[in-house]
């Protein structure tokens, strides 16, 4: 008999918390991440246009991590 976690496993792969202070991309965005917030989802801080830092929060699915350079 199979239980009801090894039924779940064989579905996509659960979606990690990513470290907080870690370099991300989330869209064309570099962002840092600031802090875990509830429902899957962290906090980010980035850099707009005016050069202001802003806070939001967005799913850890939206993020992807950097790959061999920044820009």
């Amino acid at each position: 008999m199979e239980d009801r976690n090894s039924r779940r496993r064989k579905g996509r792969k659960a979606p990690a918390c990513p470290p907080i202070s870690a370099l991300m991309r989330y869209g064309e965005r570099i962002v840092r991440v600031v802090a875990e917030a509830s429902g899957q989802r962290v906090i980010i801080e980035s850099v707009n246009e005016d050069g202001r830092a802003f806070r939001s929060t967005v799913k850890w699915a939206s993020l992807s991590a950097l790959h061999d350079q920044l820009f």
